[in-house]
């Protein structure tokens, strides 16, 4: 008689035993929604990173120059707001899919733990080129190597989701042929218009709404309407050169990708994204006061992606019946009010960061109104009440507690 253990079972195993801290599928929407803003700026720091090298190697135009330099500077902001944002969805991750997470950093150990030193690598030779190599084209190797390795940290990521929606395959990569294989160094799974959709596509959308953002953005206090007219025409450009890209590697995922896992519907919204976002910039020639409206529809797109990338993941889990909707959870108050005022804290300071810059840029004598200064002292205060409070609760637990 076969005693064995079903993949399903095994996924139910391997969950946490005090299950999730609360409603699963509430968790799975928080999932996608900031894995929207992570995906941005991550993809928007790969693009701007490609334009700079672009525009220091070619050295020919003085708006391409000018803009490189730009770019040169957005990189490691971009990226540092990517890492940033992506802990959200990570934690989220970790909470509802740890048996798909944890399995596929096991199975590829030495990836997973060398892509924190790849990032930091790319981050600090990004930041390097922005401070010293602007203006001397012999340091341009230096930006090249920091897109080589952003793109391969973007890798390890795409071959780490792999590996977790294929649950059936796990032991087979864990002993191959019989014999373990603790190494950790083998890429096993990887799709190769997904990656293409997800990475390089995407950066071009990317740094093609925010060129059309900076053109709207730097127009009240900029002294040189051409560059900013050349900025946006080349967003422009660069997002109708990509959009039918995007809709044919999309439909190229999906139909590599998703008969694996019974979803080949998926064709349809990522096809109908890469259409919709081409008509976009096409209307954009004829409306260019509404060019920082870019930004809002490209996150909406990522949006539609983040569903089909989150529907694939459910679809290949239900095919072993195990669903993110049985996920065992019981309410932790206490968690849900350190998540919930962590967020206001956080959603406060952000604000008040974004509307002084705002309003530092799109008004002529860059004024700050009194509104926004009061909003700053507050966020400020609550951000200070906030780190005393985990600094109190550290020394509470360390002193009265061990």
């Amino acid at each position: 008689m076969d005693t064995g253990m079903t993949v399903g079972e095994m996924l139910k195993m391997m969950r946490d035993p005090l299950g999730a801290p609360f409603f699963p599928p509430a968790l799975q929407a928080l999932l996608v929604a900031t894995w929207v803003l992570h995906i941005f700026f991550v993809t928007l720091a790969l693009g701007s990173s490609l334009f700079a090298v672009y525009a220091f190697a070619q050295q020919r135009s003085a708006f391409a120059l000018q803009l490189g330099r730009l770019a040169a500077r957005l990189t490691p902001n971009a990226l540092g707001l990517g890492i940033v944002t992506g802990i959200a969805p990570l934690l989220f991750l970790q909470t509802i899919y740890d048996p798909l997470w944890y399995t596929a950093n096991a199975l590829t150990g030495f990836w997973s733990v060398g892509f924190i030193f790849v990032v930091m690598g790319g981050y600090s030779l990004a930041y390097f080129f922005y401070l010293r190599g602007q203006h001397d084209r012999r340091l341009l190797f230096v930006a090249v190597a920091s897109l080589v390795l952003l793109f391969f940290a973007g890798w390890i990521m795409h071959v780490l989701h792999g590996v977790s929606i294929r649950p059936d395959r796990w032991m087979g990569w864990y002993m191959p042929n019989g014999v373990i294989d603790t190494r950790g160094i083998t890429f096993h799974a990887y799709n190769v218009p997904r990656l293409v959709f997800m990475l390089p596509l995407q950066a071009g959308l990317s740094l093609a709404v925010v060129l059309q953002f900076v053109a709207w953005y730097l127009r009240g206090r900029s002294n040189e309407p051409a560059f900013l007219d050349w900025v946006s025409e080349l967003g422009r450009k660069l997002g109708l050169s990509v959009s039918p890209l995007y809709a044919v590697t999309g439909l190229a995922w999906a139909l590599s990708e998703g008969p694996e896992f019974g979803a080949t519907w998926v064709a349809a919204p990522l096809v109908a994204l890469g259409l919709a976002l081409m008509g976009w910039f096409v209307w954009l020639r004829g409306h260019p006061q509404r060019r920082a409206w870019s930004v809002l529809v490209w996150l909406a797109g990522l949006l539609v992606v983040a569903v089909v990338r989150e529907a694939l993941r459910v679809a290949s889990l239900a095919r072993f019946g195990y669903s993110i909707a049985e996920y065992p959870y019981q309410i932790d108050w206490g968690s849900i009010a350190v998540f919930s005022v962590t967020t206001l804290v956080g959603v406060a300071v952000i604000t008040y960061l974004a509307l002084v810059i705002y309003q530092a840029h799109a008004t002529p004598d860059g004024q700050i109104s009194l509104r926004v200064e009061r909003l700053g002292k507050v966020a400020t205060g609550m951000l200070g009440a906030w780190f005393a409070f985990f600094l109190l609760v550290g020394l509470y637990t360390l002193l009265f507690l061990r």
